[in-house]
């Protein structure tokens, strides 16, 4: 039997490495803090005396009252309640059975007389054979030149 790399010499050999390489692939990850790079010493000192000052923090009894020009909260829900009745009657006002196609002869006529009488008709087709002759006359080539 030939011997390779994906044939190792001993069977489960890559089974037993995989923890090994593992443990090496993490102990690559752990690091040792950095040396302090020059000129961050008062940067340092300056952040310690800011996070270690004694500093008065708010308390509970400095949030302020609560409004009372304001509207209180039972008139928001009634104001809601108010706007969802109001889109209700507007979609039952327009539901289906609300459009109808019933009388439409007699609201036609009464459009064409107040309309008044009809314009005279002018006949598409004589002008466009007019429009369409002229255009032939300006398309046709001069003769030829005498030579």
């Amino acid at each position: 039997m030939k011997r390779s790399a994906a044939n190792p010499p001993i069977p489960g050999l890559r089974l037993a490495t995989a923890p090994l390489a593992l443990a090496l692939l993490a102990g690559g990850c752990a690091s040792v803090p950095p040396a302090p790079t020059p000129g961050t010493e008062a940067a340092v000192a300056g952040v310690e005396t800011l996070t270690g000052a004694s500093r008065s923090f708010p308390k509970f009894s400095d949030i302020p009252n609560l409004p009372v020009d304001e509207r209180p909260l039972a008139a928001w829900g009634e104001a809601a309640r108010e706007v969802i009745a109001d889109g209700e009657a507007l979609a039952s006002g327009g539901a289906e059975e609300t459009w109808t196609l019933r009388g439409t002869e007699a609201f036609a006529a009464g459009a064409l007389t107040a309309s008044g009488p009809a314009a005279p008709t002018v006949s598409a087709t004589a002008s466009a054979d007019a429009f369409a002759r002229e255009v032939r006359k300006r398309a046709t080539p001069p003769p030829p030149p005498v030579r």
